[in-house]
């Protein structure tokens, strides 16, 4: 079977084995890894992980990921299924991870050769101006991890 390619417009888009994985934090860059060893998934970008945003309280610990996927391959629904389990794994830690679409991202406006662009953020759910620690910001990406590693279908 032909390995899908994800459109290649401005030389933006990196294979996985062009990456720098050694730039970013070891967890995101374990679950990046993985994500990339897919054939109908490929990361557009990302943050450096939640250690390289410092560590003064607020938002500086949230991490994103940038997902092209192949409609064709019902990755939509692949990414949500990865999600829901993420989620329910890393319990109510008062984080969660969501995926919204792109409409603009570094290869074009909305779907482009049948690839659509997602981003995967962590958002916080919590009342009150207390921020939260960034252990659980490193237990939601294993949560993630361990849910596309035991996906079975993904």
């Amino acid at each position: 079977m032909e390995r899908l390619k994800p459109p290649d417009y401005s030389g933006i888009f990196l294979e996985s084995k062009q990456i720098r994985y050694e730039d970013i934090d070891p967890p995101l860059s374990r679950l990046i890894r993985l994500i990339n060893a897919k054939p109908w998934i490929r990361t557009y970008g990302c943050c450096a992980g939640p250690a390289h945003h410092g560590e003064s309280p607020g938002h500086q610990h949230q991490f994103f990921i940038g997902l092209l996927v192949d409609e064709a391959s019902a990755g939509k629904i692949k990414l949500w299924g990865w999600l829901d389990e993420a989620n329910r794994l890393n319990g109510s830690t008062g984080l969660r991870a969501e995926m919204e679409y792109v409409h603009k991202h570094p290869f074009g406006q909305g779907m482009v050769d049948g690839w659509s662009a997602y981003r995967v953020a962590a958002h916080e759910i919590r009342k009150g101006n207390t921020p939260l620690p960034p252990q659980i910001y490193l237990r939601l990406i294993k949560c993630l991890e361990t849910a596309w590693s035991d996906g079975g279908t993904f």
